[in-house]
């Protein structure tokens, strides 16, 4: 089961990518409360199939909102300790020592930077127009000598896409964590950009192999199993729930906040007719893929909702979503052999 928390939309920072629609809502203890409550049977339930508890804590800057992050996991952790994980991503900016020694041990934490001072600054500054740099390697240092091994994720728009594997290898050789990367969905890419991210994660895997092929290995795995596994639809609203700081209940982040899709709310429960409708513009194919290779594997096959996102239409399917995919199985045939032997 996952459920992510939008503990609140509110953030100190103002990156110029972001999705989330910037809203001073916060969530109250008793709406934290209420949905623990709402949703009680169905984590006995997820664990009496012997299944895990996947609890995301999301915002805007989620720990804007620590009293509430306090009792989510002190109240899950007390009832579900060994069969729940929780996580969060942070901008890396309002964490101080208090919260540390609370959420050690207890929540996987990724932060939110986009490589060297220029790179990050380019997109991910305070809303006068500062630098964030300093505060997040700030964090970082602070997070290695206390011997955590966190994510550290890059968002990359068309402006720094070409230092991509420059502030990649930038970023790992701090050692801080497990560089991950992200293109922005939302900006407008064509195939000149796509070439350039294609020698980027040409470069991004030369330099992981000739540094430690272990690793590499795990890398080009990950990449495999995240791209290439079999989808089986859409399980938004019956196993993957989306809780907003008001409790609406929705399936997923594209969804979030969205009247469309609003599925009911932790006071009242999930509305079987908003559910049944959410499914339907689900079972409809989508339009244009023919007998592409990827079809089984494809995202966009299962969920409507990132085609309505990108394209305007549930059932077209994104040129980037394809073309992204098309460089990843370039990236995988090309470095493939790495993974001879391998083993998880």
């Amino acid at each position: 089961m996952n459920i992510t928390f939008w503990v609140t939309e509110r953030c100190n920072l103002a990156c110029k990518y972001c999705y989330v629609h910037k809203q001073p809502k916060t969530m109250t203890l008793e709406t934290a409360e209420q949905t623990i409550k709402y949703f009680t049977d169905k984590f006995d339930e997820t664990v009496v199939a012997g299944k895990r508890i996947n609890v995301a804590l999301h915002g805007g800057e989620p720990l804007l909102n620590f009293d509430v992050i306090r009792y989510i996991v002190e109240t899950l952790k007390a009832r579900y300790d060994g069969h729940i994980i929780f996580t969060m991503t942070t901008n890396g900016t309002v964490f101080e020592k208090d919260i540390y020694d609370f959420i050690k041990g207890k929540v996987q934490i990724s932060v939110s930077i986009d490589g060297n001072r220029k790179i990050n600054d380019t997109n991910r500054i305070y809303p006068n127009g500062e630098s964030s740099f300093d505060k997040v390697m700030e964090t970082l240092k602070f997070l290695k000598e206390q011997g955590e091994y966190i994510r550290v994720r890059m968002t990359v728009n068309k402006e720094t896409l070409p230092a991509m594997a420059e502030n990649y290898i930038y970023l790992d050789q701090m050692d801080m964590g497990v560089v991950t990367f992200a293109l922005d969905a939302g900006a407008a890419w064509n195939q000149q950009d796509m070439q350039i991210y294609y020698e980027n994660y040409e470069k991004i895997m030369e330099y992981m192999i000739e540094k430690d092929k272990k690793a590499a290995q795990y890398l080009l795995f990950n990449i495999k199993e995240a791209t290439f596994r079999r989808r089986t639809g859409c399980d938004g609203g019956t196993n993957t729930f989306h809780i907003s700081a008001d409790g609406g209940i929705y399936p997923c982040a594209l969804a979030a906040d969205k009247v469309d899709y609003w599925l009911g709310d932790v006071w009242k429960g999930l509305q079987p007719e908003k559910l049944k409708a959410l499914h339907k513009i689900n079972e409809i194919p989508v339009k244009g893929c023919g007998d592409c290779t990827f079809k089984q594997n494809c995202s966009s096959q299962v969920c409507k909702l990132i085609n309505k996102a990108y394209t305007g239409d549930y059932y077209t399917v994104s040129a980037f979503q394809c073309n992204e995919r098309d460089i990843v199985y370039r990236i995988y045939k090309k470095y493939k052999y790495i993974l001879e032997g391998f083993h998880v």
